[in-house]
């Protein structure tokens, strides 16, 4: 360690300002890994073993739903979210992405035979994919199965109201969480990841463009960080590459849609079985968070109006009949007879069909099979 580096220290110490005696010790660790690895891992270890105290660049706020972590400014927003102790089950995922979180899990319980093969467990992912796939909830969960905490960092919101004080709040949280083995979800990347060759961006975000690039680098193989994004396109392709693993989100399948309907009824399955085929067939295609909120919606509206739930539930599970053509109609018409049991008068009357065309259409159908 230079000399200049320990008269740093003492005069951080001697002001009193632990907050920033912690920072720079951070920074120290960072910089020492590869030319003094047993002084790096020895002030790595001081950090751990003794807690920051009145920390003002972080503080607790009263907390809702979580201990939330706020900067030290006359600001309300809170950077940091926190779900501690917050019971989170296993997302539904496809076998790809569930093969790639058992291999996260697994290196973290063989990081010590990683390392000694001068190899080193994933510490840095990148989720993308649509709104409500399960990017959050699945990062939740994989913090869980790592017994590490769970902090969020919105940059949305970070972007939004600490522009041109953004490089030093992230720094402070990056710094945050690398000397506090965690799971850091970075939310919405793309908010301050962008291409530095956008040339409508401001100055402002191509420098913590460079920040991120160089706080990617050497990320403490006992924390977790990960980046989610809605637009891959916007990220900057050097940013992208610093990952050490990339994870994408896609709208369930129909297998998937169904286990989810399934769960989400939970205790009211048995009264919705009848109702099975027909809501995996109308939410097909959309996110888990939309088949979720129809789903409860739907138990809500059995439970507080059992009389007319049947014809609000189809009114609501069915297209807008009036923006299908004719075959449109006909086709769902003879669908909701021969695939979900409705009678044909219902059927008619919801496709805005006759029961002759509907009957027509079914003897076709069976004629064609024959």
């Amino acid at each position: 360690m230079k000399s200049e580096q320990i008269i740093n220290i003492a005069r951080l110490s001697l002001a009193g300002k632990e907050s920033d005696v912690r920072l720079y010790v951070a920074k120290l660790v960072r910089s020492l890994r590869k030319t003094e690895p047993e002084t790096a891992s020895a002030l790595e270890g001081l950090l751990k073993s003794s807690p920051a105290r009145g920390n003002p660049i972080m503080r607790k706020a009263a907390p809702t739903n979580g201990v939330i972590i706020t900067p030290s400014t006359d600001d309300d927003l809170s950077l940091l979210k926190s779900f501690d102790g917050i019971f989170i089950e296993e997302p539904l995922l496809d076998q790809s992405m569930s093969n790639c979180l058992t291999q996260i899990i697994a290196e973290r319980q063989a990081s010590d035979v990683l390392i000694e093969r001068g190899l080193k467990p994933t510490s840095s992912l990148i989720f993308q994919g649509p709104p409500g796939v399960g990017k959050t909830i699945t990062a939740r969960w994989l913090s869980s199965q790592l017994d590490l905490p769970f902090y969020v960092l919105d940059l949305t919101s970070v972007m939004s109201s600490f522009l041109g004080k953004t490089g030093n709040n992230l720094r402070a949280v990056i710094e945050f969480a690398k000397t506090h083995p965690c799971v850091l979800l970075l939310d919405e990347i793309d908010a301050i990841a962008k291409k530095r060759s956008d040339e409508a961006d401001v100055g402002e975000l191509k420098r913590l463009v460079t920040i991120m690039l160089q706080e990617l680098e050497n990320w403490p193989s006992d924390g977790l960080l990960i980046a989610a994004t809605n637009h891959p396109e916007l990220v900057d392709p050097a940013l992208w590459r610093r990952f050490d693993m990339e994870i994408s989100f896609t709208n369930p399948l129909e297998e998937h849609v169904k286990k989810a309907v399934i769960k989400f009824l939970g205790p009211d399955l048995k009264d919705f079985e009848p109702w099975i085929g027909l809501l995996v067939d109308s939410l097909n295609g959309t996110s888990y968070s939309n088949i979720k909120r129809t789903i409860l919606k739907l138990r809500k509206l059995k439970l507080l109006n059992p009389k007319n739930f049947e014809e609000n539930a189809l009114d609501y599970l069915l297209p807008d009949v009036s923006s299908l053509t004719r075959t449109e109609r006909i086709n769902l018409a003879v669908k909701l007879v021969s695939d979900f049991n409705l009678p044909k008068l219902k059927a008619a009357k919801l496709a805005q069909v006759s029961r002759d065309t509907i009957r027509k259409k079914l003897m076709k159908q069976l004629h064609k099979d024959m």
